[in-house]
């Protein structure tokens, strides 16, 4: 069987990590600081998925494997360096299951020999309690169209996970950046769920963001569309009203929060690139402000 390690079992990678196992034909570890004692994954129509997976909790248990899934936050990528380590030789693939479109820049240098595979991730779900999550809706991943990509796809079949690759990957990274730029800021410095886009104001905020992270996308060699903003407020009015942001998740918690890999990585690329972004600085400048120690909730 072909063996996966997921590093960073939250709300991202317990889906996976679940979805994977009850494929049959992959067998999965979890990569934990402390025991979770199984997954239960609730889905949208009320029906759950348990999974019972072997748990690891030190990294000098752990060997070579074909595939690590790493969904730490992107903030926690160096503390995994000692599960990488460990897990990558010759011929790993690491598939990158982080925010932003520095996937490759922040976890290569870590991984030696192995290969890294950037994923952008839609996975609406949220850890009531540690091992147990709710799934808001379809979960999907978009993978680089290349052979890693593909290979990518191959596992994940008949995982309930739609997993698709495409051959402009840079856009479809910008684009959820364009998403998180808006979603994860807004929720997190209102602390309220969805339903606050439908405030006049902070629907135009959002526009705000979104539009000036589209125009460093297109410097960066997206492609997208003209009214992506009025796109992006419109799909996040329509969410469940009870569905928020793992920025939200994380505030409410007292937990960090991973804004330096959404509007700050809109913020540094706008400054590489010449592209003006005076709202992302100052969400970003909050956010960071709201993030002290102390100050999380």
């Amino acid at each position: 069987m072909t063996r996966v390690a997921v590093v960073g079992v939250g709300a991202v990678g317990g889906v996976l990590a679940a979805g994977l196992l009850s494929t049959g034909r992959v067998e999965v570890t979890a990569c934990v600081r402390s025991p979770l004692g199984g997954l239960r994954i609730t889905r949208p129509d009320g029906s759950a998925l348990e999974a019972s997976i072997p748990e690891v909790v030190d990294p000098a248990e752990v060997s070579t494997v074909e595939w690590v899934v790493l969904a730490t936050k992107a903030y926690q990528t160096a503390a995994a360096s000692p599960w990488l380590s460990r897990l990558c030789g010759e011929g790993t693939r690491v598939v990158v299951l982080q925010n932003g479109v520095e996937h490759r820049e922040r976890v290569a240098p870590l991984l030696g020999a192995a290969r890294v595979v950037p994923a952008v991730v839609e996975i609406s779900a949220e850890s009531r309690r540690r091992g147990h999550i709710r799934l808001f809706g379809r979960p999907r991943l978009t993978v680089p169209e290349d052979d890693d990509g593909a290979d990518f796809v191959a596992l994940c079949r008949g995982s309930g996970i739609d997993v698709t690759s495409t051959s402009d990957f840079v856009t479809a990274a910008w684009a959820k950046l364009c998403l998180n730029a808006a979603n994860g800021a807004v929720t997190a410095l209102t602390m309220q769920r969805m339903p606050v886009f439908t405030n006049p104001r902070i629907a135009q905020l959002g526009r705000a963001l979104v539009e000036e992270a589209r125009q460093v996308a297109t410097a960066a060699g997206a492609h997208l569309p003209d009214d992506l903003a009025d796109q992006v407020i419109a799909r996040l009015r329509a969410m469940p009203p009870e569905s928020g942001s793992s920025m939200l998740w994380d505030r409410l918690a007292g937990r960090e929060m991973e804004y330096d890999a959404r509007n700050g990585a809109v913020v540094r690329a706008g400054a590489r690139l010449g592209v003006p972004t005076p709202y992302n600085e100052t969400v970003t400048a909050l956010l960071e402000a709201v993030s002290a120690p102390g100050n999380a909730s």
